[in-house]
């Protein structure tokens, strides 16, 4: 993507939108995980909680773990709304769901039909030229949302495989980012943190847990909006940048499978399989269309979100592309000629 200019607008998932100042803080609030009775931030916890994160309460509320930046803990509410039973209306006029219109398989599956790709004119009224043209570095963004090599349907195609070669739908790939996004405007609606770090970072958690990883993060809130190039009242106004440590056993694992790679492709692959840049009009995208942007600074690589949330472990990621997960990663979606 490549952010030209961003608006500081916050939108919880729920669909509250938060701007020109903080609301006041709900009462303090419980929630029953395995029998067990327990606070939701704002409210703080001296010790980890010992439930698994992410979790799902008995009541439906879906939970992170995270650690403040003092040592303290929380369990902090992530809830992501069931978007086929109630219309979440996010940006303006859109909704967060499926593009059932353009897309009718993805809306029932969570992954496309090549035929319904193949046959696309048109993505939410606009023409599929003209998406590419805006999508094109430089112009409606810096980095652009595709490679000059590549185009949307290409992308599109070329995503899906690698989403149904993990075993993974695209909703299910959306949820760890839907999660994050709405840890980070939690922190913010708590009014807890401080900005730090940098122009327009707000700090206040060091870390959350998800899937056994420790995720470190910092999100940052800029002036402008980015336009989005389908035309579906998208706009964006903030980027993440998201890593976890990779195990010495991984590590080793990647050296052993890909030595013929040499060092620095390597280093590159491993860098790839622990972090990313993400904006918060990724998740929506890849919800509403299973577009995870092109080759581009701002991808969010289906393989690296599985790596990252420990939706798949290595060795299964491995095995789902044996030999050839370097060119799994780095291989653009090349548009046909």
């Amino acid at each position: 993507m490549g952010f030209t200019a961003k608006a500081m607008t916050f939108i919880l998932l729920g669909g509250a939108v938060l701007s020109g100042g903080l609301p006041p803080q709900e009462a303090p609030r419980q929630v029953k995980v395995d029998g067990r009775s327990l606070p939701v931030y704002p409210r703080l916890l001296e010790e980890p909680p010992g439930i698994a994160s992410p979790c799902v309460a008995e009541d439906g509320t879906e939970l992170v773990t995270a650690r403040t930046k003092e040592g303290r803990y929380a369990l902090v509410d992530v809830t992501v709304p069931d978007w086929n039973r109630v219309e979440v209306r996010y940006f303006g006029d859109s909704v967060l769901a499926a593009d059932a219109a353009d897309f009718p398989s993805l809306a029932r599956t969570g992954l496309h039909k090549e035929a319904e790709l193949a046959g696309a004119m048109s993505i939410n009224g606009r023409p599929i030229a003209e998406i590419n043209e805006a999508a094109r570095p430089g112009r409606l963004s810096t980095d652009g949302f595709l490679a000059e090599d590549e185009d949307v349907l290409s992308v599109l195609l070329g995503d899906d495989r690698l989403a149904r070669t993990l075993g993974l739908t695209h909703p299910l790939l959306a949820k760890p980012l839907l999660h994050l996004w709405n840890l980070i405007l939690q922190e913010q609606k708590s009014a807890l943190g401080a900005w730090s770090g940098g122009p327009h970072a707000w700090v206040h958690f060091d870390h959350f847990l998800y899937n056994g990883r420790r995720i470190s993060y910092q999100a940052h809130f800029t002036k402008g909006g980015q336009k989005s190039p389908f035309g579906d009242g998208f706009d964006g106004g903030a980027h993440v940048f998201l890593r976890r440590e990779m195990e010495p056993a991984e590590a080793k694992y990647l050296e052993a499978r890909y030595r013929r790679l040499g060092p620095q492709r390597i280093a590159a692959l491993k860098t790839m399989l622990s972090g990313m840049t993400s904006g918060e009009m990724e998740p929506f995208y890849i919800v509403r269309y299973g577009f995870y942007e092109g080759h581009t600074p701002w991808r969010v690589d289906p393989i690296a979100i599985a790596s990252i949330f420990g939706l798949r472990s290595l060795e299964e990621i491995e095995r789902a592309f044996p030999g050839k997960l370097a060119d799994a990663l780095f291989s653009h979606h090349v548009r046909p000629k």
